[in-house]
């Protein structure tokens, strides 16, 4: 294998193998752990991203964030008690539900307690108050090309399109979700 003397930096395209553990040490992605993308175009956390500058192909580096540099703080009022008829007859705390936000993004609710007349959920990302443990291996590091910086510049100015999160809540459901 030929070594490479690219490393990651604003503008560099990258195939980034990783993984990211919760406070708890537990492994939190399920789906591939595995990423292109261009640095500097709001793909990865900035946190991240400027802790991984410089890192050359072939060499991994562990990152801790905090939970503001990664899916924030809790929110309390992001707990919600929904009118129980909205839900199956069988829902339980600990359930997850896909739903979508005002801006039509999705969300994932989790049951906290059901209730009669309601059930309470909580919006917040799974992962949010939590500080992240990511490993991070450069797969492949090379220049962009002119038409990748074009497309990336292009989708970060115009946001035409939402960047794919590192972690979506979806990827962090433990067997099936409810829809």
């Amino acid at each position: 294998m030929s070594t490479s003397t690219y490393q990651l930096g604003p503008g560099m395209w990258a195939r980034l193998g990783y993984q990211v553990f919760d406070a708890e040490d537990a492994l939190v992605e399920t789906g591939e752990s595995e990423l292109c993308c261009l640095i500097g175009y709001g793909v990865l956390f900035p946190a991240l991203e400027e802790r991984l500058e410089g890192l050359a192909q072939g060499v991994s580096r562990t990152v801790l964030l905090k939970p503001e540099q990664a899916f924030g703080l809790r929110n309390p009022e992001a707990q919600v008690e929904v009118d129980r008829a909205d839900f199956p007859e069988d829902v339980a705390a600990g359930d997850c539900y896909e739903a979508e936000d005002e801006d039509g993004r999705p969300v994932l609710l989790q049951v906290l307690d059901v209730s009669d007349e309601g059930v309470l959920v909580d919006s917040n990302h799974p992962l949010a108050g939590q500080t992240l443990r990511f490993e991070v291996e450069a797969r492949e590091v090379r220049p962009a090309t002119d038409e990748e910086l074009e497309e990336a510049e292009r989708r970060f100015v115009t946001q035409e399109a939402e960047p794919e999160p590192l972690i979506t809540p979806e990827s962090l459901l433990r067997g099936p979700s409810r829809r």
